[in-house]
């Protein structure tokens, strides 16, 4: 049964911790209590935790996570969106195919003045409908009191369980393209499975821009960066010989559809894409952004694990190797050729030359 007890709980909470909250010195941290790791419903390692900015100007911020797994060092890293003076941006980061015996490491944080500002007119309204649900999701809504509209919104949170302590971090799970002034848009947010009954309540509430995680795959001996952004995660397999088809493996715990956006570098102007999802043609949209970056997005099913093959990347080196030949080809004609018309040249020479001898 829903009830909307939980909201008063959540604002009551909400407000304690703001009027407890004193600022001694300005500075960016992660605290011991807002940072930890688990293993996901799909057995995934997934480090969280929440970024806090008492500078008094908006910040982009990025950390860099070591863990020691089995006696072998393991670092990761990820840029989080800007947060605004005094706010915290709350973050998650997936790390597949590590075992069980783990040991995480403090965060280092290092951070810089934001030269985008976050949206700060953008504010979740806490009313009747920001629901804890019985499942441990969350319902609510969001509204523009702006002048202008905003693109790609996403509403973070911290979660926490039994006794207040933090146990998870979540992100809207729609795609939040725009919002326009006056404009109230529903959101909601899902806790991992694994730890879904033991939310008690959601806090520290931001909105931001997407978050884009980053990853790599070796594509014919060089490394090929590349980056998504969805609720879903997904990891790497790799590129095939021809370095023209890359496989993702792809886990959605949630039990509602969402979406993913991969940004892949330019190759060239003639990349067509195909999106296969476990060896069905899947629909997708294929675009380019103002920095010359290839989107491909899709939707993603709810729980499920998929077999992602995108296929149309031009491999720079197999295009070389192909202009190559062409003009190694052109040039073996040219030296038929030439012979040719020398004799051609020679022959018409004579021929005059023997008219004038016989005039």
């Amino acid at each position: 049964m829903e009830s909307n007890m939980h909201v008063i709980s959540l604002l009551s909470i909400i407000i304690v911790g703001i009027f407890s909250f004193t600022v001694t010195s300005a500075e960016v941290l992660i605290p011991d209590s807002e940072f930890g790791g688990y293993f996901d419903s799909n057995g995934i390692y997934t480090i969280v935790g929440v970024v806090k900015n008492t500078e008094n100007y908006a910040i982009t911020s990025h950390v860099d996570i070591t863990i020691n797994n089995d006696g072998k060092t393991i670092s990761v890293s990820q840029d989080l969106p800007s947060v605004a003076e005094n706010k915290d941006m709350p973050f998650k980061i997936r790390m597949p195919q590590i075992s069980q015996n783990v040991i995480l490491e403090k965060p280092i944080i290092t951070f810089k003045k934001s030269v985008v500002p976050p949206p700060i007119n953008i504010h979740v309204l806490y009313d009747k409908t920001l629901i804890r649900h019985d499942d441990g999701h969350l319902t609510g809504r969001i509204t523009n009191e702006g002048n202008h509209t905003e693109y790609n919104v996403k509403v973070y949170a911290a979660i926490h369980g039994p006794n207040n302590k933090f146990i998870d971090t979540g992100i809207n799970v729609e795609k939040i393209e725009k919002i326009k002034p006056g404009q109230i848009i529903d959101f909601s947010i899902y806790p991992d499975p694994s730890i879904a009954l033991d939310v008690n309540y959601y806090s520290c509430f931001n909105i931001g821009d997407e978050t884009i995680i980053p990853l790599h795959a070796a594509r014919n001996g060089e490394k090929f960066d590349f980056r998504y952004d969805s609720t879903a995660a997904f990891t790497v397999k790799g590129f095939d010989e021809t370095g023209t088809k890359l496989s993702l493996y792809g886990i959605n715990s949630f039990k509602i559809p969402t979406y993913a956006n991969f940004e892949f570098p330019k190759t060239s102007g003639n990349e067509k894409f195909d999106v296969l999802v476990n060896d069905k043609p899947h629909k997708f949209i294929q675009s380019l952004d103002e920095q010359g970056n290839w989107h491909v997005a899709f939707d993603v099913e709810p729980s499920t694990q998929n077999a992602v093959l995108i296929t149309g990347f031009e491999n720079p080196k197999l295009e070389k190797e192909t202009y190559s030949s062409e003009n190694i080809g052109d040039t073996t004609t040219y030296l038929y050729v030439i012979p040719i018309l020398a004799a051609i040249g020679i022959a018409v020479y004579l021929y005059k030359h023997k008219q004038k001898l016989d005039t």
